[in-house]
């Protein structure tokens, strides 16, 4: 509760407040229930449903009042309401009668039927019967794309939708339409929604407006999913999620609410992206072992398998996906000289120089980013590369508009007042980048520079922060005059700025930008080399200090560099080492090796004798090993994942892996005993009956660096969440056509959840089941089955919830000393890093990717970053394939004339073994000299692009261009019709063991 706690009184019980709140949202806070859609607590009040009306009393003797709608008054202290009387309600029930006069009464058919917001107020109100038996009102609706279904005959015209897709998340192609008494949501025309972010329009329609397509496609009732709390692999923001699942088989991703994270929304790709799981190349079967039995992969199948490849030196190679506890478990198999991170060495200069930065600074969270007052983003397209950092800057660029309407006493929750008050006044936001994003729309000023000029650019503003006249001077000579100006007007504004915030990432792989980013964390210019400027340098430093967010690739990047050392090696040295047959074999977990390009990646193949890959889908790798062990993906299995904070976070299965998949780490421990060096666990005949937990306490004693796990299994085993709901229905018959037995439900002793409709469920009882509250594995409140719920379990609505999410923290600034260091160079940022020479590799590094790397005619080609096309996972997705970009090649009006292409269409793009034919897209707005490229191969092709030659293409070429991506979007229609037909089927045909057995018996 805040310092302006006030009291009001409820049908005459009294209740303690917010008193800068709306009362609708004191009511929700004080866990009474009061019918809303309209109102939504990220995006404030408009009054548009009517719904929320009490009756508000004039005096103590509560017999004389006014009806007012709770959304739109502001609380006082001592006033009187009243929710129960006969006027507020029967108004309330009318109001539901007339939302009802139009909509189709389609329950039963409905996709949203089961967690609809619009059933629990109608229950709630007391509408229970049909009143009007006149025509309804009817629309035609549109095709929106692969994502979202659209049904507009359902709509209650609450304004919700494009509320959140215009004013909240700046979409532009979606909006409200209305004639006489007829109101359309929706777009100009049929079309894909473009906003990062259309899928919350699934959870943001309080009715079944919007609904998720590819989930209806393979429905189920929400009540029997089962669900678990999990950990969004989509980027490295950590965003919270829950994962339903039916038949084994996930059928879709909603949010899970974390208010230092990711809040009510996420991205499409995090709602979406977990296609690969059940896709058509997941690997169900293993390669190269000699099972027993089959559907079973026992320690000792494994184990007499590979007995013939004891006493070969392999080399390890982890992901930057793989969970913490698996890359771990990779380290100590063979031991630290023989782990490779899966990197390049600048991709490991890169985390390098990240975790340096870690140790000094706090890396501000989505919920802090927020409340930032001046914004610099540095060469990184966060609406393509880190979504939901996108989202929470729109939010941050009104903050100066909200200090207007602050200024006018006009509470926050006003929405549209704020709004009109707060007209075109913006945050400061800067951007310095390649070229244009989604973002430059409220952005103060945009600068579009090389990669190499970004890290210049960057330099200068910290010799401008710290008053370092002479370096200043020195930059400004490399500097053009629009890059200067951009220098002195960001740093004048952070400068000025009482909450200054610098985001940058690594998807330029420039390692002068992260250099020059570490010195402005560190503050090494306004310490050390300041010129006298009449101010000690306490006070310059406490001025220009700088709040920081580094986005990372991948979601566990930063827990995998947690594990590195000097000792550990880089994809150049695995190469080298391969090349001089100093190893005999690899074994890859969970990393298609993308880092390196074709040609090396099969001279790395052919220079071993043998490949072990553990993936759970195929992969180039998977093509050329010699044994393959299937692993669980997220939704099987459990593990930690590290986001951009250094926040480790936990991930739980929605169900249990069909035998013989099973987790990484598990079959890591099999490994060890017959080709690793016998640390993982206490006794080969004890690792049948490893859980998680015990190889976690494993872990902690043998690696000085993984986190204590305390605080994700503490009391896990004397209250236990159920993952199924209590209504979960067709238990009994779900394996009737195999046996006419129930089976026993699986047993998970590695986490505090049953995989059953018994044990504890969500409920507004905090004392009873904490553990509710802070990982649910579903939203669900008596009376509120919708995902509004949340609201039961918060703080008060919009706040924290009761009991945080477990998490822990890796990287801790306060452990480390905050004196400044001399400057970062790129050597001593990899100081930890073994470098290796390039020519001493027999040309194999020649080819290790560097991009940015100029190409012909002095252009610097850097890879397109796209939301749904440059993850190599995601586009297993059929949904993501066929949302994913034509292959461009995006260049400078005054470049494109230089080459003599301004007048082609499309272009050819000389690789080394290939000749790739792309769109051109000519534009302003990108730096000289760059070009941005996108092709329909592996990210792996741009390794080749710094000798590319660009000429224009033919007619011929055109056409057969046209007529492959024609014959591409068929191809996807047709594959995703057989992928649905399949998975249907295999709902006939339940595998018993995800009915029966247990987790700790694998």
């Amino acid at each position: 509760m805040s310092d302006n706690s006030v009291t009001i009184y409820v049908d005459g019980v009294p209740y303690q407040v917010d008193g800068s709140d709306n009362l609708l949202a004191g009511v929700l806070s004080s866990k009474l229930d009061l019918p809303y859609f309209c109102w939504h607590p990220s995006m404030g009040s408009v009054g548009a449903c009517r719904q929320c009306a009490v009756t508000v009393y004039n005096d103590e003797t509560q017999q004389q009042g006014r009806l007012a709608m709770a959304c739109m008054t502001p609380i006082t202290d001592g006033m009187r309401i009243g929710l129960g009387d006969n006027y507020s309600s029967h108004f309330r029930e009318q109001v539901i009668a007339a939302m009802m006069t139009n909509h189709p009464h389609d329950c039963p058919v409905c996709a949203e039927g089961g967690e609809c917001h619009l059933q629990d107020m109608t229950v709630m109100t007391g509408h229970n019967q049909r009143e009007y038996v006149g025509d309804k009102r009817t629309f035609t609706n549109q095709d929106l794309g692969p994502h979202i279904s659209h049904e507009m005959n359902r709509c209650i015209t609450c304004y919700r939708c494009v509320r959140f897709y215009k004013d909240y998340a700046g979409g532009k192609d979606f909006g409200v339409y209305g004639s006489k008494n007829r109101v359309y949501f929706g777009r100009q025309q049929d079309g894909v929604l473009e906003s990062e972010f259309a899928g919350n329009l699934v959870e943001v329609c309080p009715t079944g407006v919007f609904t998720d397509k590819p989930f209806s496609a393979h429905y189920a009732r929400k009540w029997d999913l089962q669900s678990a709390p999990s950990i969004c692999k989509g980027c490295a923001v950590g965003c919270n999620i829950s994962v339903g699942e039916r038949y084994g088989c996930v059928r879709r991703v909603v949010n899970r609410y974390n208010d230092d994270i990711n809040g009510y929304f996420l991205c499409d790709k995090g709602r979406f992206g977990f296609g690969y799981v059940n896709s058509d190349d997941r690997i169900h079967t293993a390669k190269g072992i000699n099972q027993e039995i089959n559907n079973k992969l026992s320690t000792k199948d494994v184990q007499l398998s590979l007995a013939k490849y004891k006493g070969q030196r392999f080399v390890a190679i982890g992901s930057e996906r793989a969970s913490l506890e698996t890359n771990t478990a990779l380290k100590h198999l063979f031991g630290a000289e023989n782990f490779c991170s899966g990197l390049t060495i600048k991709q490991s200069q890169l985390l390098s120089i990240n975790t340096q930065m870690l140790n000094h600074v706090s890396m501000l969270s989505v919920k802090q980013i927020e409340q930032a007052d001046c914004v610099l983003v540095l060469g990184e397209d966060l609406t393509q590369t880190s979504p939901r950092i996108a989202l929470a800057l729109r939010q941050t660029v009104r903050n100066a508009g909200l200090d207007v309407a602050d200024k006018l006493r006009i509470p926050r929750w006003q929405d549209e007042a704020v709004r009109t008050a707060a007209g075109k006044t913006l945050t400061p936001l800067f951007i310095c980048d390649v070229g244009a994003s989604k973002l430059d729309d409220v952005a103060s000023t945009v600068n579009y520079s090389s990669p190499d000029d970004i890290a210049n650019i960057t330099q200068a503003i910290n010799a401008k922060l710290s008053h370092h006249k002479t370096l200043f001077a020195s930059l400004s000579k490399s500097l053009t005059t629009t890059q200067l100006e951009f220098v002195e007007q960001a740093a004048t504004a952070l400068a000025s700025a009482k909450q200054p915030l610098v985001i940058s990432g690594h998807s330029l792989e420039h390692v002068g930008l992260a250099e020059q980013c570490l010195n402005l964390a560190t503050g090494f210019a306004a310490l050390s080399s300041a010129e006298p400027n009449g101010k000690s340098s306490a006070e310059q430093d406490e001025k220009t200090r700088l709040n920081f967010a580094i986005m990372p690739k991948q979601a566990n990047s930063l827990g995998l560099a947690s594990l590195l050392s000097d000792t550990c090696l880089t994809l150049e040295q695995v190469c080298q080492q391969a090349s001089a047959n100093q190893i005999d074999g690899l074994l890859v977990c969970e990393n298609e090796l993308a880092n390196l390009s074709d040609t090396v990646r099969n001279k790395l193949f052919a220079s071993v004798s043998t490949i072990i890959a553990l993936d759970h889908n195929q992969s180039v790798v998977t093509d050329h090993a010699d044994v393959i062990l299937p692993v669980a993906a997220f939704s099987e299995s459990q593990g930690l994942l590290v986001n951009y904070q250094g926040r480790a976070q936990c991930f739980y299965p929605s169900f249990a892996p069909k035998l013989p998949i099973l987790p990484s780490w598990r079959i890591i421990t099999m490994l060890d005993a017959i080709i690793g060096k016998g640390k993982l666990a206490d006794s080969p005949t004890s690792i049948d009956n490893f859980t998680i937990n015990d190889f976690w306490q494993t872990l902690q004693r043998i690696e000085a660096r993984f986190p204590d796990t305390s605080a994700f299994i503490a009391e896990q085993f004397l209250l236990k969440t159920a993952r199924q709901t209590h209504r979960a229905s067709g238990r009994t018959a779900m394996t009737a056509n195999q046996s006419v037995h129930e089976s026993k439900a699986t047993i998970d002793n590695s986490s505090p959840y049953k995989f059953s409709m018994e044990g504890i469920h969500p409920q507004n009882d905090h004392s009873l089941n904490s553990s509710a509250a802070n990982a649910m594995p579903y939203t669900w409140a008596p009376g509120w089955n919708s995902n509004q719920s949340i609201s039961k379990y918060q703080q008060q609505v919009g706040e924290g919830l009761v009991t945080r999410s477990p998490e822990v923290q890796i990287y801790d600034p306060n452990t480390h000393s905050q004196s400044a260091p001399d400057t970062i160079s790129a050597e001593q940022a990899g100081k930890g890093i073994k470098q290796v020479s390039p020519e001493s590799i027999d040309n194999l590094t020649d080819q290790i990717e560097n991009n940015g790397e100029e190409g012909s005619d002095n252009i610097t080609f850097i890879p397109a970053k796209h939301i749904f096309a440059n993850d190599y996972l995601g586009l297993k997705g059929i949904e993501f394939e066929m949302l994913s970009p034509i292959p461009y090649v995006e260049l400078s009006n005054s470049l494109a004339k230089h080459l003599g292409l301004s007048d082609c269409s499309h272009i050819n793009m000389q690789l080394t073994d290939s000749t790739q034919t792309c769109q051109l897209k000519l534009t302003s707005n990108i730096a000289a000299n760059c070009a941005l490229v996108y092709l329909f191969e592996s990210d792996r092709k741009y390794i080749e692009l710094s000798n590319s030659q660009l000429t224009p293409a033919t007619t011929e070429q055109v056409l057969e261009f046209e007529q492959a991506l024609a014959n591409k979007l068929s191809c996807a229609e047709e594959n995703k019709q057989n992928l649905l037909a399949r998975l249907k089927q295999n709902d006939q045909f339940i595998p018993i063991r995800l009915m029966a057995g247990g987790l700790d018996d694998l």
